[in-house]
Order: structure tokens, then C-alpha cells, then sequence
């Protein structure tokens, strides 16, 4: 079912016809579907390393853990538990452990670096490591995006590490390789291969990736419908086409003055291009002024838990980014500050649940519009972390 609907096929499959479990399962990791397009091809149940965020009820515990068999993974678990979960799988049950190395699924199209912990535990288990290389999911079914394309989807499946290769490596050789296998520009590889991905809502919700204007400079001003992202600070407006690629509405970008040095062309030069961006105007404006709202999103739901915990609900209410950290002001009862020291792990879970760690307890934000972004805010506390640790 899943592969007709996203038309998707498969090469390498001979390979499962003499391997047998355990091996580890991994691949770039390109859209939130990317391990049930593998699953669809691979003969074995594989068990997933998956973030304990998508187990934080008893159904998604039960469907998860019991039924799937799969690997927690908590910013607040240390890696050796997770390890000696995998450990057991491949060595003791003899199965197959997948895993994406760059721990999160793409918003641009394009792989991230892989954990450098990853080779490491590569090396450790010395079992066979197959990949699944996947191209046109990203195109097919981007991240930031509900809606689906018209397209196609194909995987590549390859041995990248014997047992024998692992142990003669060394874990930086093996690093070298696993990014080398995972590398990919998905929109590069459908403009290449003369592939459109039709949807008549195809830049619907762009701004959970997007959150800098290129033209203005504005932060959180961009508002997606249809075909088309525009900003509502001024008049630019910029059609997303059938091939991913992103130009001005006049179909021509020539004569641009905008902020960026010329006008972005894919998600990837936009998102390369609004990172550098938010990175200056941090450094420049809001650091200096600490108490000055970076990012601001009202009607918000604020949750607290631990681990796979069900998560209790703190609030409604209104949260901002400044250069202290992220605020928390609540309909009824007075401010809350979780200081930009205190606060770790910030990420996306799905398309904009955001959540943070403050020591092993897990915060939960949930906003009221499936268009506001989380994303804004985890790359807006990693920047000040980074400036602040300069």
C-alpha cells in the first residue's frame, strides 16, 4: 500500500537473498516517512532507534515498544543505555537495529553531518551495516509540509561495511565513509533528473523551515498559500515550483535588492542563507539587548514530563526568544524563564512540536496554528548557545 502510493521502488534487493540477520539498517534521512518506505522492502522486522518523544502516551508506548519492537532514544537517556539496547538486538536477539546517523530528518532536502557517535558504535557491534539510500521522498513529502506530491520515490540498497572493514577502520575513517554514503541533495537530484513533484498546495506551511525574509530581512513574517510564500512586511512574494525550486513571482529575479546577495533559489540556499543571517542579527542586535523578542508566538500550550512519561499540561499561554532564553508567560499567573544556560536539546519533534530539556526533564511546546514554527526556535537557542560559548 505504502509503496503505490508513493510510487515507490527499489534496487539492490538481491542483497537480502544471502544476508541474513543481524546486520544494522541506516540511510539519510530525508522525510518523517523514511523508515516505513524502508520497512516495505526490507524481509526482516527491523527495530528502529526512534526519539521517546513519540512515546510519551500508552497507545504510542504499546504500538512502539511492545509491537515494534523499537529503540528509545532520549537527549535525557545517557547513550549507554540506548547502546545496550542496540547491543542486545544484534547480539543476543539476532535481529536488525535501524538508525538514521544525523539523528533528525532533513528541511531542506540535504544530509546533515552524521553523530560522530555513530561510527562509534559502528565499530563496536562489527556487524554487517547496509544502506538505504533514498532519493525523491523529500521531494515527494517534505518535512515542513502535510500535503503529498505527485512523484516518486526510490531506495538503493547497498552493503557499506562488512564486519570485516569495521574492525580494520578506524572510527574516523569510518565516519569519513558513513557521511560520504549518506550525502544528498534531494531537490539537485529531481532538477537532474527532470522530475516534477505536483500539488496544488505544494508551499503550504514552508515557514515551519523558513523563518527569515530574504528580501527584507524580517524574521517571522513569511505566510504560505498554495503555490506561493510571501512576507507580510513587503510586497515579496516568491513562487515554490514543481521541481523545488524557489523564485521570485515575476519568474525572473533579476534585478534583485533584496538582503541576501541574490535571491534563494531551493529551500537549501534559503535556509543556508537565513542561518547566517539570524546568526548576525543575534550577535549584533539581540545579544547586546537581552530582553528583546527574537521570536514571540501567542496561544501556545506549554508541557512538562520526563522520558516516555505522559506530559502534563503548565499552561496557555505566550513564548518568546530573547538572548536570556525562552519565557513562558500564561494566561493567569506570572512569567516563567528557562535561562539559555539551563536548556538543552532543542529540537522539532514532527513538523512543530518544540521541545527543550531543562536536566532531564522535557518541556513540550504546542501551537495553535500547524503553520508556527517550532524549528525557529531550537536554531535560534543552538546560535545563542554558540555565540554565548565564543
Amino acid at each position: 500500500m505504502l509503496r503505490a502510493t508513493y510510487k515507490a521502488k527499489a534496487e539492490g534487493l538481491e542483497l537480502f537473498d544471502t544476508l541474513k540477520p543481524p546486520f544494522i539498517l541506516i540511510g539519510n534521512h530525508t522525510t518523517l516517512l523514511d523508515p516505513f518506505l524502508a520497512n516495505s522492502f526490507v524481509p526482516f522486522p527491523v527495530h528502529w532507534v526512534a526519539s521517546d518523544g513519540n512515546m510519551r502516551s500508552p497507545l504510542m508506548r504499546f504500538l512502539l515498544i511492545k509491537l515494534v519492537g523499537s529503540i528509545p532514544k532520549s537527549k535525557a537517556i545517557p547513550d549507554i543505555e540506548t547502546v545496550n539496547w542496540i547491543v542486545e538486538f544484534i547480539r543476543k536477539r539476532r535481529g536488525v537495529v535501524g538508525f538514521y546517523p544525523e539523528g533528525q530528518s532533513s528541511w531542506n532536502g540535504t544530509a546533515v553531518p552524521a553523530f560522530g557517535s555513530s561510527a562509534k558504535l559502528l565499530k563496536l557491534l562489527k556487524a554487517p551495516v547496509i544502506l538505504a539510500h533514498s532519493r525523491g521522498s523529500y521531494m515527494t513529502k517534505p518535512r515542513w509540509a502535510y500535503s503529498r506530491r505527485k512523484g516518486r520515490v526510490e531506495l538503493g540498497f547497498s552493503q557499506l561495511f562488512s564486519p570485516e572493514s569495521l574492525k580494520a577502520l578506524t572510527v574516523e575513517e569510518i565516519d569519513a565513509a558513513l557521511n560520504a554514503a549518506i550525502a544528498h541533495d534531494d531537490q539537485a537530484w529531481a532538477k537532474a533528473k527532470g522530475l516534477v513533484f505536483r500539488d496544488s498546495h505544494r508551499a503550504e506551511c514552508l515557514e515551519l523551515a523558513l523563518y527569515a525574509c530574504p528580501s527584507c530581512g524580517a524574521l517571522h513574517t513569511l505566510h504560505s498559500s498554495g503555490t506561493e510564500l510571501s512576507c507580510s512586511e513587503r510586497t515579496a512574494v516568491f513562487t515554490y515550483r514543481e521541481d523545488g525550486a524557489i523564485e521570485p513571482l515575476d519568474g525572473t529575479g533579476q534585478g534583485w535588492k533584496g538582503v541576501s546577495p541574490s535571491c534563494p533559489g531551493s529551500v537549501r540556499e534559503w535556509d543556508s542563507w537565513q542561518e547566517s543571517h539570524l546568526e548576525k542579527l543575534l550577535a549584533s542586535t539581540y545579544l547586546p539587548n537581552p530582553g528583546r523578542i527574537v521570536f514571540q508566538d501567542t496561544e501556545v500550550r506549554l508541557y512538562q514530563g520526563r522520558r516516555m512519561d505522559t506530559m502534563d499540561l503548565l499552561g496557555r499561554g505566550t513564548m518568546r526568544l530573547t538572548a536570556q532564553g525562552i519565557t513562558f508567560a500564561p494566561l493567569k499567573g506570572g512569567e516563567t524563564l528557562f535561562p539559555l544556560a539551563e536548556i538543552s536539546g532543542p529540537g522539532v519533534l514532527k513538523w512543530n512540536f518544540f521541545e527543550f530539556y531543562i536536566g532531564k526533564t522535557v518541556y513540550r511546546v504546542k501551537f495553535s496554528n500547524r503553520a508556527d514554527s517550532g524549528r525557529k526556535y531550537a536554531v535560534g537557542l543552538s546560535l545563542l548557545s554558540q555565540l554565548t560559548a565564543q
